[in-house]
């Protein structure tokens, strides 16, 4: 079954990732010339391995000192990127990029934003 997410800067779409985890097959479209605003930078051809490499990216460290306790406020029992950025959308406080997954109707401002 492919799945998608969209590759956000605020609320601008720089990109839309297409994925299959049966069948590991990847496709990016990507909306900027803006390496940093993409989600795999200057690659258009992504793999699977590409993409786990994004997800851990745009999560917290699995070595970090308080995983377990980062796990457990986030209701997962294991380090999984995948399922970690599919709670946190990857938001991270060091840009202004996040992850909307195919459904959700989210909105940097109101849902999203970390810091002005």
């Amino acid at each position: 079954m492919t799945k998608k997410f969209e590759y956000l800067w605020k609320n601008t779409v720089s990109a839309i990732v297409e994925y299959n985890m049966k069948t590991r097959e990847v496709s990016v479209t990507n909306f900027t010339d803006d390496n940093i605003k993409r989600p795999f930078g200057v690659k258009t051809s992504p793999t699977f391995k590409d993409l786990e490499r994004f997800f851990e990216s745009r999560c917290f460290p699995k070595e970090r000192g308080n995983c377990k306790q980062l796990l457990d406020d986030l209701g997962l029992n294991c380090y999984n990127p995948f399922d970690i950025v599919r709670i946190t959308h990857g938001r991270q406080y060091e840009d202004y990029a996040w992850i909307r997954f195919e459904g959700e109707q989210l909105d940097y401002e109101r849902d999203i934003k970390l810091r002005d």
